[in-house]
């Protein structure tokens, strides 16, 4: 087998690995871990502190990163360089059609939902050291709030992602 062969099969694994990481915890995450959070309320605090700990965000966003960066070197590979004629063909669509929902799914993970999830879990502490009163009240809302912006944003990549692992596993049949 050639050097070549064993570079593709090698970053064609790494891809379809990391993507079914990449997918399982984003569904993991988004209908039941962070419904879950929701319903605790305050309480939910030092849950989020242990996520932030664990560097989930970060970890999401190198598989998702990771992920994108396989496909978009196989979309290469698979169009000879992204080479117009070849990128016309209906195999070729289908692909890009699935990395573009998947670079989305990314963008999205990235911008909506991690980015609400740390802002969640950065004002947390101060939401639980203030007092009962109104300033608490508006700082658990406004918290509240964040977790319902990133729970709805992940669903939406987790959607994203679906198109895109349906979208690659016809890719060759069409």
């Amino acid at each position: 087998m050639s050097n070549a062969s064993i570079l593709f099969l090698s970053v064609r694994v790494l891809h379809v690995l990391l993507a079914a990481l990449w997918v399982g915890a984003t569904a993991f995450a988004s209908l039941i871990v962070m419904p879950a959070i929701e319903e605790s309320g305050p309480a939910a605090g030092p849950v989020m502190a242990g996520l932030m700990r664990r560097r989930v965000p970060m970890i999401m966003a190198t598989l998702g990163g990771v992920t994108a960066l396989a496909g978009i070197w196989l979309y290469w590979r698979f169009t000879g360089g992204f080479n117009p004629e070849l990128s016309r063909t209906m195999a070729a669509r289908v692909f890009g059609a699935g990395g573009a929902s998947g670079i989305l799914a990314v963008i999205i993970g990235g911008a909506v939902v991690s980015r609400n999830v740390k802002k969640a879990a950065a004002l947390t502490p101060r939401a639980t050291s203030l007092p009962d009163g109104p300033e608490r009240a508006a700082v658990t809302a406004q918290i509240s709030a964040m977790r319902r912006r990133a729970m709805v944003a992940s669903r939406i990549v987790l959607l994203l992602q679906i198109i895109a692992v349906v979208l690659m596993a016809i890719g060759h049949y069409v």
